[in-house]
């Protein structure tokens, strides 16, 4: 059996636990059946153990070393010794706790599941009693109306990362957390998305080699994602200054930048060349900047409340005016044309102004409209696409809506618990979109204030918001990075971070963003960088691949992305490998008796003639594609095989086991090469680097190594995990390394020396919850 230690999250079940005597309290009441004939583990047993107790104690989650899905795992026992003694329940550590005689009880006091009930557990004294024997033939046999297994909730905490994997760019790592498949975006940190669709906790996770791809395995089923493609274009930097203020044409076919530096630069959104740079006098910074929706004008607001008008074809400035005591926090322009200018800023107000033709500042004793309301400095405003209507967001977490024409107010959003300081209207002038220093961002309705999706993510606070010109999605950002997302559900799209090139672990906050036409964003940061973002498409439910027999325990696309190989089995029973069609989800082949136990690892050979497994039955095989015919059979592991893979020419095998070894395979000559130094614990997955003689291993005793795969010996170790790794992934080009542990924390390192890059916790709120359903 798989032996795996204690997950700090996990339930406090544990039949390998000291058992100490009742401290206080009595024993539940037992209540044997008076019956002759003997009670059947599958159809009787089985039931209560799987609501009680297998979801902390399987093959694939073996809590304190004991699995709980077979009778001989059971007698086996966990590491303090046989969880039942047949013939003598009184004596069982599994019928003790249960039936509250000895402590720790299981389930846990305090925890969402009940115990068992006096019929249930004198069902089970029975059993035991009679010997604990595995049913005959004639009593596992079902009907055919049987019903299917109904899986019940995850116990609380347990959110172990059994599955992890990278895209080949290292751009987006993808985790199998509890039974949810959650995606981030490795520059920044931030959580692209949440997928759901899985009872069980997720076993396997694979992106496709070009990432437009996602499958997820777990309990008797294996979901298939369409991803969206999101792209770096183009990077500008060496500015000279921080990015502060953004502003685009809706076709993206301008853009213009403000910055620390006091500089204005305009910029040509077709190929992100610079066409003029206008400087403020003294070099005062932008603390704001707006562009007419024509692109003619643009507007700069700066620290010592002045408002300036810029032609913007030719770099002209055409008018200036004291706006504000204090910073000019936000501007916009109202409406279509380039009359009327609305501005915010650190003294509190919020004033609408009408500019002369030209346009020109207003004239000398021109009297804006107020817009008096806010309790604290104003730090946003936006204006409806038609001009109608003026929204601010100040200090005091409100955003407040005004009518255009005379600047009554109409209506006052208590939207955040910190300052609102971005602002956006839809392109349909029916939502708004406000971001504050609370971390959140949220959708309002401008008919009448109703909350819609609350966007959660950003660590320290929101600093820019953007509606795309479709509407159908809109931006966030922060200081981590930006992130993209429907506008209808509020589910991610994609995520993306300034990240510095000579140190991944560095990344600058993100205060400037826009929309530069539909799948297109333009982010400015304080490393003095503007960058250029492509996105399209969304994340979707492609197919659902099944049934299975029992776990999904490994996936994998062939290189074309044109097949799905999927891997698992009844444990103690035949292997099951599956071939899928990716498009269609038809099953193509089904391979059951390749192996006989668990496969436990499945991976294409790069040039996509072969495919390797590896299972309980202690070998790894070799199919040739498209034939299925069996190749190679490696021999040597002593101990479950528990992870394969290819080098990059597909000459040779590497393949990790129970046994804490790695073992090296010339899949030409079909010959073992060698044997690697032993690790502290079982060696649950490898990943060979491309193009190099190394290769990664994760392991129980909470360490990712990385080998020489010349030599067999550890050459490295990644420092973080504080629990049983039980997943690793790299990019293609070996820089990055990905892994889990059983706390649920993700960890990324440079592969070249070992540093931490980034580390991910689970989420607070203890279970992650799907933003996309197996049915959305």
């Amino acid at each position: 059996m798989l032996n795996r230690p204690t997950l700090a999250a996990l339930l406090a079940t544990t039949l390998a636990a000291p058992a100490v005597a009742l401290a206080q309290g009595g024993p539940i009441e037992v209540a044997v059946p008076d019956r002759e004939g003997p009670v059947s583990f599958w159809n009787e047993v089985i039931d209560i153990l799987d609501n009680r107790c297998i979801g902390c104690h399987n093959v694939a989650l073996a809590e304190n070393g004991l699995n709980m899905e077979e009778i001989a795992f059971m007698i086996e026992g966990g590491d303090s010794g046989p969880a039942i003694v047949p013939g003598k329940a009184d004596e069982s550590l599994l019928f003790k706790m249960a039936a509250h005689r000895v402590e720790p009880f299981m389930p846990p006091v305090g925890d969402d599941l009940e115990p068992m009930t006096p019929d249930e557990l004198g069902l089970l004294k029975l059993w035991i009693d009679q010997g604990a024997k595995d049913d005959p033939a004639e009593m596992t046999e079902e009907p055919a109306d049987s019903p299917a297994i109904e899986l019940g909730e995850l116990p609380p905490g347990v959110n172990p990362v059994l599955a992890v994997d990278l895209t080949a760019d290292g751009g987006e790592v993808a985790i199998g957390r509890a039974n949810v498949v959650q995606v981030y975006d490795t520059r920044s940190g931030l959580e692209v998305v949440r997928l759901g669709g899985h009872q069980d906790l997720i076993q396997s996770v694979r992106f496709s080699a070009d990432g437009s791809r996602l499958a997820a395995g777990s309990y008797r089923v294996a979901t298939v994602w369409d991803a969206p493609t999101r792209t770096l274009e183009k990077t500008l930097d060496g500015l000279g200054a921080k990015v502060n203020a953004l502003a685009s044409t809706i076709d993206g076919s301008t853009i213009v930048s403000g910055g620390e530096d006091g500089s204005i630069r305009v910029w040509d959104g077709a190929d992100a060349a610079q066409r003029r740079q206008m400087d403020q006098p003294e070099k005062a910074p932008v603390r704001s900047l707006a562009l007419s929706s024509d692109g003619s004008v643009a507007a700069s607001g700066s620290p010592d409340g002045v408002v300036r008008l810029w032609k913007v074809e030719d770099g002209s400035s055409i008018g200036e005016w004291k706006g504000h005591e204090g910073a000019v926090r936000a501007l916009a322009f109202v409406g279509p044309g380039t009359t009327r200018l609305a501005t915010a800023g650190d003294d509190g107000r919020a004033r609408l102004w009408t500019l002369h033709e030209g346009p020109a500042a207003p004239a000398e004793d021109a009297q804006p409209i107020e817009l008096d309301g806010h309790d604290g400095a104003v730090l946003a405003i936006a204006s409806a696409p038609d001009g109608s209507t003026v929204i601010t967001g100040g200090d005091d977490g409100s955003v407040r809506v005004w009518e255009a024409e005379d600047g009554s107010a109409t209506r006052t959003i208590e939207a955040h618990s910190g300052p609102v300081r971005a602002l956006a209207i839809s392109p349909d002038g029916q939502s708004v979109l406000s971001g504050s220093d609370d971390g959140t961002a949220r959708l309002w309705s401008m008919a009448d204030g109703s909350a819609g999706p609350e966007l959660v993510g950003h660590e320290g606070g929101v600093r820019a918001v953007a509606f795309s010109p479709s509407g159908d999605r809109v931006a966030t950002s922060g200081a981590t990075g930006l992130k993209v997302w429907e506008a209808g559900t509020g589910t991610g799209v994609a995520a993306f971070g300034h990240v510095a090139a000579d140190d991944p672990a560095k990344v600058a906050a993100v205060d400037a963003l826009a929309f530069a036409g539909d799948g297109r964003v333009v982010s400015g940061a304080e490393d003095q960088a503007i960058k250029l973002w492509g996105v399209s498409g969304k994340w979707s439910l492609h197919r659902t691949l099944g049934p299975h027999a029992f776990r999904v325990l490994a996936i994998d696309f062939s290189p074309d992305g044109s097949l799905i190989a999927t891997g698992g089995g009844e444990p103690a029973g035949s292997g099951e490998v599956k071939l899928w069609d990716a498009e269609s989800g038809e099953l193509r082949l089904d391979l059951p008796e390749l192996h006989s136990d668990t496969v436990f690892g499945l991976r294409f050979r790069p040039d996509g003639s072969a495919l390797a497994s590896a299972a309980a039955d202690k070998f790894v095989k070799v199919v040739a594609v498209p034939s299925w015919e069996l190749v190679e059979t490696f021999e040597g592991h002593t101990h479950h095989v528990l992870s394969v893979d290819w080098n990059a020419d597909g000459t040779r095998l590497v393949s990790g086991g129970a046994d804490t070894v790695l073992k090296f395979w010339d899949y030409e000559k079909g010959e073992q090469l060698r044997t690697s130094q032993e690790a502290g614990n079982q060696v649950t997955s490898v990943r060979w680097i491309p193009g190099k003689e190394e290769v990664l291993g994760a392991s129980g005793d909470t360490t990712v190594r990385l080998w020489n795969a010349e030599n067999g010996r550890a050459q490295r170790s990644y420092a973080g995990a504080t629990d049983y790794v039980h997943g690793v992934a790299t990019s293609a080009d070996g820089s990055i390394v990905a892994a889990g542990d059983d706390t649920g924390t993700l960890f990324l390192w440079k592969v070249g020396d070992g540093v931490l890059i980034r580390k991910i916790e689970p989420p607070a709120d203890d279970r992650p919850g799907p933003g996309v359903a197996a049915g959305g």
